[in-house]
């Protein structure tokens, strides 16, 4: 990919001169992430998730503004009219709306709903009880950038990773669904953004992830490698903390929670199965 956010390319090991086998190799460098309203050409979506927002208020403007498409989820609406309620109204009057509000509406007051009908935005009433709110969003985005022929390099979903245990549970969840039914388009990569962190997948192979100065130099910046749904036989990193060699990622075993970073630029990666990554950025939140 050319944006810089993920680079993505074939490394074949070959044994005894003759065979190889290949393994896929990934670079991650979040910062475009984190600045994408700084950089023009990147094209992104936000999805706005039924939680509070607490990313910083300067950063959250700018980074819906700037949003190629902007989706509010059932009562991703209403978080996202509260606020703009705590924005200057001169601002708040002006801010784009919604492109797309999806769900199954079980969760935004009628008022809420019409009213943003009455702006203009295209609302899609999503009442499939077999995937939650946020996967189905997934899925209309897909088909929006299909249907207006738009093209969109990552999506970030914004939400917290606080209150229902259940409903965290199924934003991973939706992080997989993703993945194996691709929900999205090959190239576009999909993250979750929790406060002041994000959080992504790393599929089996190596990974080499940038690690922004901010995180570097804080004091209690943490990281994460979590196997959900099954094993992870063999994960192996430089760059932490307490790093891992060849070890197992298992609940009821070893899991790498409450990691940290050892000051180096870059975080090495190597896994056998998909692991959960996440990080602190402390600027989402202004620290």
């Amino acid at each position: 990919m050319s944006n810089g956010i993920l680079s993505r390319n074939i490394r074949k090991m070959n044994h005894c001169g003759t065979s190889c086998s290949t393994i896929k190799c990934w670079k991650w460098d979040i910062t475009p992430v984190i600045l994408m309203h700084n950089k023009p050409s990147l094209r992104y979506a936000v999805l706005i998730l039924n939680r509070p927002i607490s990313q910083e208020e300067a950063f959250m403007k700018n980074f819906w503004e700037k949003a190629t498409l902007r989706i509010t989820v059932d009562g991703g609406a209403l978080r996202w009219d509260q606020f703009l309620t705590r924005l200057p109204e001169e601002i708040s009057n002006k801010m784009k709306i919604p492109d797309l509000i999806t769900g199954d509406f079980d969760s935004i007051a009628e008022e809420t709903l019409q009213k943003y009908k009455k702006k203009g935005c295209k609302v899609v009433h999503t009442p499939d009880q077999d995937y939650t709110d946020f996967t189905k969003a997934l899925k209309e985005l897909n088909n929006h950038c299909q249907e207006h022929t738009i093209e969109v390099d990552n999506v970030i979903a914004i939400g917290q990773a606080s209150g229902r245990l259940d409903q965290i549970l199924g934003n991973i969840q939706t992080l997989y669904l993703a993945e194996k039914q691709h929900l999205l388009h090959p190239e576009t990569k999909l993250y979750l953004m929790s406060g002041d962190s994000l959080s992504w997948l790393l599929e089996p192979g190596n990974h080499i992830i940038s690690i922004p100065e901010e995180t570097r130099k804080h004091n209690r910046a943490w990281c994460s490698l979590v196997p959900i749904g099954e094993t992870c036989h063999s994960v192996t990193t430089s760059g932490l903390m307490w790093n891992l060699d060849n070890q197992s990622l298992k609940f009821g075993e070893l899991v790498s929670t409450s990691n940290a970073f050892d000051g180096s630029d870059t975080v090495k990666i190597k896994c056998s199965h998909t692991i959960l990554w996440s990080m602190k950025v402390p600027s989402l939140t202004g620290e």
